[in-house]
């Protein structure tokens, strides 16, 4: 996510100079609003596919024995 990554190297720049006001070109913002949908997309279908799978049991039946011990 290289346009998500530039955006908080851009924050990260105009903080270090007290800057209060930050702006974007419309590319930039185009661009940066396309990663976070990936983002986003991304993390739905892994809930998702989550959510459908059998979920694990929560116990597990453990057998011991003692073999030839007496």
């Amino acid at each position: 996510m290289i346009h998500v990554d530039k955006f908080v190297d851009r924050i990260k720049k105009y903080e270090s100079t007290n800057n209060r006001d930050f702006i974007m070109s419309m590319r930039d913002a185009k661009d940066l609003h396309a990663d976070i949908t990936k983002l986003l997309s991304s993390y739905h279908d892994l809930i998702s596919t989550r959510s459908t799978q059998d979920p694990v049991s929560e116990t597990e039946e453990v057998v011991i024995t003692g073999g030839s011990f007496k």
